[in-house]
């Protein structure tokens, strides 16, 4: 399996820029599929003695909603096995988020939010909010793209969505 992200290089980059500036606290990612940026925030963890938590169904999208340009099973060619494999320091937890999401989970500095949907962009605001550390980062991989991802993070924080150089939203805690 190749490891290349679905993200341009400047937003990988901006994005290890990101998590290298935040505060005290575990890397979460939740939309893995094969790992690319996923590698991207081990090196940061592992240059800066994080934890890193890597959420995905590691069988493609889920469900669709009317808003939502993916169908269910899109992004399906990936496996749990071949992600532990490239990143074997991480804890990988597959499954539909934010079912998975448990108490192991501490205080997060950096969420990278990457599962495309409505419902499951939505599900991370909610379910990651109450434990974002103070000065803390969401990053939004799919606003700038994907109609349902910027309809969720709109509803669920309007007014405090910063746009990045590279055109990704971010929320502050």
């Amino acid at each position: 399996m190749n490891p290349a992200s679905l993200i341009r290089p400047d937003a990988l980059a901006e994005l290890m820029e990101t998590a290298r500036a935040a505060p005290a606290g575990d890397l979460v990612e939740v939309g893995v599929y094969q790992g690319g940026s996923a590698l991207a925030l081990a090196e940061v963890a592992r240059e800066q003695g994080r934890r890193l938590f890597l959420f995905d169904t590691f069988t493609g999208i889920p469900y669709a909603g009317w808003h939502d340009r993916h169908v269910p099973g899109d992004f399906a060619d990936t496996s749990l096995e071949a992600v532990t494999a490239l990143i074997p320091w991480a804890e990988v937890v597959p499954g539909v988020f934010p079912t998975t999401l448990h108490e192991g989970v501490g205080t997060i500095a950096l969420a990278h939010v990457d599962c495309d949907q409505y419902e499951s962009v939505r599900a991370c605001c909610e379910a990651l909010a109450p434990r974002m550390a103070p000065g803390g980062v969401m990053v939004f991989d799919d606003y700038d793209v994907l109609p349902g991802a910027r309809l969720a993070v709109d509803e669920c924080y309007n007014g405090r969505v910063e746009i990045s150089r590279q055109g990704k939203a971010r929320v502050r805690f």
